[in-house]
């Protein structure tokens, strides 16, 4: 019974890690379409395709999940998630780069001003995504075949990209295609983890007011 039990535990943290991957990848994509648009509008909206599609598909996205975390036992999944995410996002950021250089000056120079806020202004930044994010998975999970479902994250999406809000997978993203040499990895890593810790305060802040 145990190696049954143990079996299926495997294969559970095999399939986190699998949609985790898949989310951060799908973010990658999100991700370039903004730095590939001229019109920062557009670029805004059309990276919502990003998340509709983890939504669509129930792929596992850390600042979509990380909001329930305080009424979940399994808190394995979330660090499992964050990680998945990390190697996904990674890996489309590598490819993006070589496929698309010209994208590399764009999101250094966006690199840099991020690297640059600090840690309290990171942690309010990506505390207000870690809200939009929540609003926009769970109206979505609670909405999925409405019209309500997938404006909501096409608008708050929209929103938090326009007002500058900092959103921890997106900027994995970014990192990977701008970072500039091995010695920016120490700064990019604090920041990658400030903006974590924001966007999870974030939403669990608006799940625990609103639940």
């Amino acid at each position: 019974m145990r190696k049954g039990g143990d079996h299926a535990a495997v294969k559970k943290m095999i399939d986190t890690i699998k949609k985790a991957v898949a989310a951060g990848m799908l973010i990658g994509v999100g991700g370039t379409i903004y730095l590939a648009s001229e019109n920062k509008i557009v670029g805004a909206v059309l990276f919502g395709v990003g998340l509709l599609s983890i939504c669509f598909f129930g792929m596992n996205l850390y600042t979509g999940k990380i909001g329930y975390i305080l009424e979940d036992k399994d808190k394995l999944f979330y660090l499992l998630v964050w990680l998945g995410n990390l190697c996904g996002a990674v890996i489309a950021g590598a490819l993006v780069r070589i496929a698309r250089p010209a994208l590399h000056d764009t999101a250094a120079a966006m690199l840099a001003s991020k690297l640059e806020l600090g840690f309290f202004k990171s942690l309010i930044l990506s505390f207000f995504c870690g809200i939009l994010m929540y609003i926009a998975v769970h109206n979505h999970r609670e909405h999925p075949h409405s019209v309500s479902g997938v404006v909501g994250i096409i608008f708050c999406v929209t929103v938090f990209i326009l007002a500058g809000f900092e959103h921890s997978i997106a900027d994995m993203v970014y990192c990977a295609i701008g970072i500039s040499g091995i010695e920016e990895l120490p700064k990019i890593a604090l920041f990658l983890l400030e903006v974590t810790l924001g966007n999870s305060l974030g939403a669990i802040f608006i799940r625990k007011l609103t639940n």
